[in-house]
């Protein structure tokens, strides 16, 4: 399976140009929906690239593989006769012309092909598993742009409610309503929430940073903006956990990489089936005598080596591509049985906040304000309800996001090849 750098190499990419001047994030919008963001990774993405450049080499090597063996032409004198040197070329020696064509035995040709074409439905289901696995990267990195968007639009409001209520405070204190205490307690929120804001503006600046690396726009990052819902869930599989294993990309390479290995075992121990050489000459005799033909075969004579850490060796590769099989098929099924679990139960967090928790917050957060516009409640007690407020208002956006992601997840874990 090819190996991920672009995700090694975002946090690097992404630490760098954090440091950098706000000045250089003041760019324009620029909308990305999910879809389009997704569709441009497949694109442009890096790790997408690669496999399909892994594609057509292993194509290449089914051509390299499926030839015949090239003939060997041989031009030499013989019988030079040193006495005669001056006399006419065809009179100092012999002249001879050979050719000879070797022959595979044993079937080498037709496994080295069939090791070959395996590989090369191997690189094929590889860019259908990297596409996989970029699909469910981009769709976090994009559900992560969107949640810390709403981290920053709740911290905004915060902010700019807690400096209205400065100012009122403050007209409160000169009325002698409120104590020096109270100020101080309301101005210390006012900071707080500001500080909150600037934090919330770097994660998503950090989360722009990182959408746009893994969809090559890395120029437009400072102005990337989530446009639409947060997603939803997919139709699931009409068919069972079983079926859907048999069919992923990762499963699929690993099998297809055991047949290889197969082939390549069957083909090195048909090294012991000897190969031959056919050959035919002709001869012109430099005395006048004539010329001569001639014909001949060669077969190699296997005394010394026997091939057998050849075939030793391949049978290790057929041992390890089925033992690695093994295991991707075994965790390809705890993938789906563990994305399935975690979106049922990141849905029912969702459903809490948005039916339970959420309300009853915003109507204990309103009484609360209410009371206190009357006098009958403390500004400490104000406080607490509407840190409680905000607390679950930003648990609630992390839930949606969870659950989005997590939704991602066992799409991705779901997903078949011929879903592709």
């Amino acid at each position: 399976m090819p190996v991920t750098l672009t995700f090694h190499a975002a946090p690097v990419i992404i630490a760098a140009i954090v440091l950098v001047a706000p000045s250089v994030f003041a760019a324009e919008p620029v909308p990305v929906t999910l879809d389009s963001a997704i569709t441009t990774a497949l694109a442009a993405n890096i790790d997408i690239v690669t496999a399909r450049n892994a594609v057509r080499s292993a194509a290449a090597g089914v051509r390299r593989a499926d030839t015949f063996p090239n003939p060997v032409l041989s031009l030499g004198s013989t019988s030079l006769r040193p006495n005669r040197f001056g006399d006419p070329l065809s009179h100092i020696g012999d002249d001879v012309v050979r050719i000879d064509q070797p022959i595979e035995r044993g079937g080498k040709r037709r496994l080295r092909v069939a090791s070959a074409r395996a590989e090369l439905q191997a690189a094929g289901s590889d860019v259908a598993d990297t596409a996989r696995q970029v699909h469910a990267d981009v769709t976090g990195a994009w559900v992560d742009l969107m949640a810390a968007e709403q981290h920053e639009k709740l911290y905004d409001g915060i902010a700019a409610s807690y400096r209205q209520s400065q100012q009122i405070a403050e007209r409160r204190l000169q009325a002698g309503a409120i104590s020096v205490g109270d100020l101080a307690r309301q101005r210390t929120e006012m900071l707080r929430a500001q500080s909150d804001l600037s934090r919330a503006a770097t994660e998503r600046r950090e989360a722009q940073l990182a959408l746009a690396v893994l969809i090559g726009r890395e120029a437009d990052a400072a102005g990337l903006q989530t446009l639409g819902p947060w997603p939803m869930a997919t139709a699931a599989p009409a068919f069972g956990i079983d079926a859907i294993v048999d069919a992923r990309p990762d499963v699929r390479a690993a099998d297809a990489r055991v047949t290889g290995a197969v082939r390549s075992f069957e083909g090195t121990k048909a090294l012991r089936a000897n190969d031959i050489s056919v050959g035919a000459q002709y001869e012109h005799d430099g005395n006048g005598a004539g010329s001569s033909v001639g014909v001949g075969v060669s077969i190699p004579l296997q005394i010394g080596n026997r091939y057998s850490g050849e075939i030793d060796a391949a049978s290790v590769d057929r041992n390890q591509a089925e033992a690695n099989a093994a295991k991707v098929r075994a965790v390809a099924y705890a993938e789906i049985v563990t994305a399935r679990r975690n979106a049922e139960d990141a849905s029912s967090r969702r459903v809490r906040y948005d039916d339970d928790l959420l309300p009853s917050a915003r109507k204990a957060a309103a009484t609360a304000e209410f009371a206190y516009a009357r006098g009958a409640l403390g500004l400490v007690d104000l406080l607490d309800a509407r840190r409680t407020l905000q607390s679950i208002e930003l648990a609630a956006i992390d839930a949606h996001a969870d659950e989005a992601k997590a939704l991602a997840r066992k799409a991705a874990a779901e997903t078949y090849e011929d879903k592709i």
